[in-house]
């Protein structure tokens, strides 16, 4: 095959990716109003899913600033969970089957948190409430609502100084 030929049919390839990618945001991006993210469900099964969502909510509550449940971090966990080690997984379900066995639904939301802080007693080095709290606030503040509603967010850090001596500020930055 000659230079030529290659090069056009690789053209040609990547126009049929970008072509196909292209019909696909214009199919689906193109809406006159951003719906809410939808609540969809890929590993746990949708009782579960609930129930995770009132734990996150439980962990970090709707105040004056939204809530775990408001920023969809039990969307973010269950997304997560997917890549835990089959062992991390087993623990992750049997920890929430607790929570369902154990009336968590029904409880109060002192009763909420108590049983959520009883998760920590068991024996062993792996401390169930700590990592389901390390994840929710991971998803909180990694999400819309924790950095910009919560967290002090500024998408530029610094003052913008459109003229300046190099002198004054030392060496040029690069970005990373």
């Amino acid at each position: 095959m000659k230079r030529r030929e290659a090069i056009r049919n690789s053209a040609f390839l990547v126009g049929c990716g970008l072509s196909a990618g292209t019909i696909a945001s214009i199919a689906t991006g193109c809406k006159e109003s951003t719906p809410v993210a939808e609540e969809i469900v890929t590993f746990l099964d949708s009782n579960t899913f609930n129930l995770l969502g009132e734990v996150v909510e439980t962990i970090i509550p709707t105040t004056d600033t939204p809530g775990a449940r408001d920023a969809g971090v039990h969307m973010y966990i269950d997304q997560a969970v997917q890549y835990f080690t089959e062992e991390e997984q087993t623990l992750f379900t049997q920890v929430m089957d607790g929570l369902t066995s154990g009336g968590f639904m029904d409880a109060s939301s002192g009763e909420r948190e108590q049983m959520l802080l009883a998760l920590d007693e068991v024996e062993g080095d792996i401390k169930p409430y700590s990592i389901l709290r390390a994840l929710v606030c991971e998803g909180y503040f990694r999400s819309e609502v924790g950095a910009t509603q919560v967290l002090a967010y500024d998408p530029v850090p610094g003052e913008w100084i459109p003229c300046i001596d190099l002198s004054e500020v030392g060496k040029a930055w690069a970005l990373g």
